[in-house]
């Protein structure tokens, strides 16, 4: 968070990254990490897919859900999916998405916002194997060096296909997630 705010101080805001972009990246440098969670699951067999096309799950202005999806999302920059992300859901909005967009996510991500629930448990958008979910952040007590401090913290839930997958490997997307949002630096 501290990161972002450095980052975001004195840029317009059209050009600010917000939480949910390095969210999103996390979640696709984890599902390239553990390519079991990324891909279709079609007539009886798991076809992974060579890039991380994201869904993002997003809320329409006149009511309903969409998840378009930021098609190889594996080669964009922060700043770049938080420049897809922006122009997912002016175009969603608009009712001017590509059929690509609707059709080629190979994980989805959903997140309820800065003011939602503090977690939910999601439903896989077939045919992907994957749905991560993400709790609007909490101020928590937080143990750091020995001392108990107030902190940020997200819920994270992770559905999966069990024809594809199994605990181990959501251990593992969920475990790479976490690296990445603590290291942002690197994505």
């Amino acid at each position: 968070m501290d990161r972002l705010a450095a980052h975001n101080e004195g840029v317009p805001p059209s050009e600010r990254i917000l939480i949910g972009a390095l969210f999103v990246l996390a979640a696709v440098h984890a599902a390239k990490a553990v390519g079991v969670m990324n891909g279709h699951y079609e007539n009886g067999q798991f076809l992974p897919a060579e890039t991380v096309n994201i869904g993002v799950a997003m809320a329409l202005c006149g009511g309903g859900l969409v998840v378009p999806a930021l098609i190889g999302a594996d080669e964009m920059t922060l700043q770049e999916t938080m420049r897809g992300m922006r122009d997912l859901v002016g175009r969603a909005r608009a009712g001017r998405l590509r059929n690509s967009e609707m059709t080629e996510g190979t994980i989805t991500v959903s997140s309820l916002s800065e003011d939602g629930a503090e977690a939910m448990t999601g439903v896989i958008f077939p045919p992907q194997v994957a749905l991560v979910c993400l709790g609007a952040p909490q101020v928590r007590p937080w143990v750091v060096s020995g001392e108990i401090v107030p902190r940020r913290v997200v819920t994270l839930t992770l559905s999966a296909d069990h024809r594809v997958s199994d605990g181990r490997q959501a251990a593992q997307l969920i475990a790479a997630f976490i690296t990445a949002v603590f290291e942002p630096e690197k994505l």
